[in-house]
């Protein structure tokens, strides 16, 4: 029903009853016309009829009246009111409800653009649920730790980085001020100065507690029109690339210390054979072996040099062949017999005698060689070394144990950096070129296992490296 036939309608109520009001006006003074002609007693009876008439035509006048209004009320609220409860389920957030209604009116009208904005409101809910799933995804995918607070320093949400680095749940975190949460000022107070100030701020930071890091830490503004409303921090870990930055300083530096001192010594002693020397036969000869141990020193630091750049550059192709790790071994110490016999040193080989394994003959030929070299350096006189095996979960473990000095506590976490020595002076005068552990490493890693070290300062050393099951069998 149209509002204008609502409004036909009421129209037509009102002029039936104007009309009913004048025909009983007309009735009415018709009689009153009559009463004159008649005597007493028939105009008391008269006006009783009349006032009988009236008050039975007015009863039936309001009926209809009431009767009229209740029904074109009922056709105007009726629908109203269904659309009405239809609707309720949108105010409670239920947009996938739909409001039906059959008429083609106005109601009808409202009806469908209802359904069409509930329909545009859906939509628009799962795009942005859509939009916050991808932010929440990218969020914790982060290798940074972020974290937003209000403007009142309180945490609003933290990442799965951020929890892991400080150890801390979003679920406890949020709600809470930054200090009750994160026990770290330097930090708080970037927060507190970009609150403060609306700036960005970018500071690196030592951390103590809980980890030892060093973090880089961006802070931003959040704003909600020009005013600060948080702050959103970046939390980077420099760690590893300040080590890093470390480790090719000391690079750099060792690099040019171990070649500084065979140049010195093979241009001093060659300048010498030129003043003359040359024609010293008593010397000359001693002149130009030590030229040419410094010369082989040279040439050994940089093919391991070379070796250790082609293993670091992940484009060494391992050839992996089945060989008896036992026999390898008895080759190795028969090659080392001198220097072996030199200190008195006992070698026992418990390897069994059918342990195979699957590697690249020549690498691990070069770790077997080291590691037992490094005993034969650093053992003792009448000492001995052990070389036996374990197996593991899903791994084979081949252990080097020595006699020897050991090595000191604070050194082992670094025996198999590059150019690293526990004992410098007596590791450049046996002739090592510091590269050797940091080699054997690299190649262990490389067949998928790992290296480690066991020792005690004046008890010897266990050097131990692993292959896994796979690649080895016993």
């Amino acid at each position: 029903m149209s509002i204008k036939s609502v409004k036909l309608k009421l129209i037509a109520s009102h002029a039936v009853l104007i009309l009913v009001s004048f025909a009983l006006v007309a009735f009415f003074l018709d009689r009153r016309l009559e009463l004159s002609w008649l005597p007493m007693d028939g105009i008391q009876k008269m006006s009783f009829e009349i006032r009988r008439t009236l008050l039975f035509d007015l009863f039936f006048a309001c009926v209809f009246v009431l009767i009229l209004v209740s029904t074109l009320t009922n056709r105007v609220l009726g629908p109203m009111n269904r659309m009405i409860t239809s609707s309720r389920p949108f105010a409670a957030g239920d947009f996938s409800h739909r409001i039906i209604q059959p008429s083609k009116d106005q109601i009808g009208a409202l009806a469908s653009t209802l359904n069409k904005m509930a329909q545009d409101i859906e939509n628009k809910i799962k795009e942005i649920e859509t939009q916050r799933q991808e932010f929440r995804a990218i969020f914790n995918s982060m290798a940074e730790g972020v974290l937003v607070t209000d403007v009142a320093g309180r945490l609003v949400s933290v990442n799965s980085t951020l929890e892991k680095i400080f150890e801390v749940t979003e679920a406890n975190a949020k709600g809470k001020n930054f200090l009750e949460i994160i026990r770290n000022n330097d930090i708080e107070e970037v927060i507190r100065r970009v609150l403060k100030t609306g700036a960005p701020i970018a500071k690196e930071i030592n951390l103590v507690y809980p980890v030892q890091r060093i973090f880089e830490v961006n802070a931003t503004p959040i704003f909600e029109h020009v005013s600060v409303n948080g702050c959103l921090v970046v939390i980077h870990d420099m760690t590893d690339m300040r080590k890093l930055e470390t480790m090719r300083r000391d690079f750099v530096a060792n690099v040019s210390h171990e070649l500084k001192t065979p140049l010195t010594a093979i241009k001093g002693f060659t300048e010498t054979l030129l003043e003359g020397a040359v024609d010293d036969k008593e010397n000359n000869r001693h002149f130009l072996k030590i030229i040419q141990e410094h010369t082989e020193r040279l040439e050994s630091l940089i093919n391991d040099l070379l070796v250790l750049s082609h293993l670091e550059s992940k484009g060494l192709l391992l050839k992996k062949t089945d060989f008896n790790l036992r026999r390898q071994l008895e080759k190795i110490v028969l090659n080392n017999s001198a220097q072996l016999k030199k200190k008195n040193l006992e070698v026992r080989n418990e390897l069994s005698a059918d342990i195979l394994v699957r590697a690249d003959q020549d690498r691990i030929e070069q770790v077997l060689i080291n590691f037992m070299d490094n005993a034969i350096k650093f053992n003792k006189e009448n000492g001995w070394i052990k070389v036996y095996a374990e197996k593991g979960d899903h791994e084979v473990k081949i252990i080097v144990e020595d006699s020897g000095v050991g090595i000191p506590a604070k050194d082992i976490p670094r025996i198999f950096e590059r150019f690293y020595r526990a004992d410098k002076a007596r590791s450049s005068e046996l002739g090592g070129t510091g590269l050797g552990l940091s080699i054997v490493k690299h190649i262990v890693e490389l067949h998928g296992g790992r290296v480690g070290v066991e020792s005690t300062e004046g008890l010897g050393s266990k050097f131990r490296f692993t292959l896994p099951d796979k690649n080895a069998l016993i």
